[in-house]
């Protein structure tokens, strides 16, 4: 009887509808912050960012990452450093968008010249108002 019973319940179990994690959520739109030169915690994001993408389907997922201050020498020190290079090169094929304070490419006096794949479409005025902006868009805002 309890061998029926096991027997029973594994079947039952087997027959109920079934979801992919990516059907657990509803489609998002996200801001990651960042603004440090920590280049582990730099990773860690950015680590952070590719798990997200790989929980959601591609059309469930709106990325954009503003970038100021001293992460802005993550891109400077990409231009030689090819493990950068993979790394931001995977992010954009996924089509996560990073946005560059363009306050911060003048402070450190720099054009889009010296940081790796950067567009002068990629270059916002300033970091924090764009922040602002994509939150007033609908974007939740996260700082890892």
């Amino acid at each position: 009887m309890k061998n029926y019973r096991f027997l029973l319940t594994a079947c039952l179990l087997l027959c109920l509808p079934t979801a992919s994690w990516a059907d657990s959520y509803a489609p998002q739109k996200v801001v990651y912050h960042v603004n440090y030169a920590d280049q582990s915690r730099m990773n860690a994001t950015f680590t952070n960012i590719n798990n997200h993408l790989e929980a959601l389907d591609e059309d469930q997922l709106d990325i954009k990452v503003v970038i100021h201050g001293p992460s802005l020498e993550y891109f400077i020190s990409a231009t030689s450093d090819s493990s950068k290079q993979i790394t931001l090169d995977n992010l954009k094929l996924q089509d996560v968008q990073f946005l560059i304070c363009g306050n911060t490419v003048a402070a450190y006096q720099l054009t889009i010249d010296d940081l790796y794949d950067v567009a002068e479409e990629d270059v916002v005025k300033a970091g924090l108002p764009a922040l602002v902006a994509l939150q007033q868009q609908g974007y939740i805002y996260l700082r890892p």
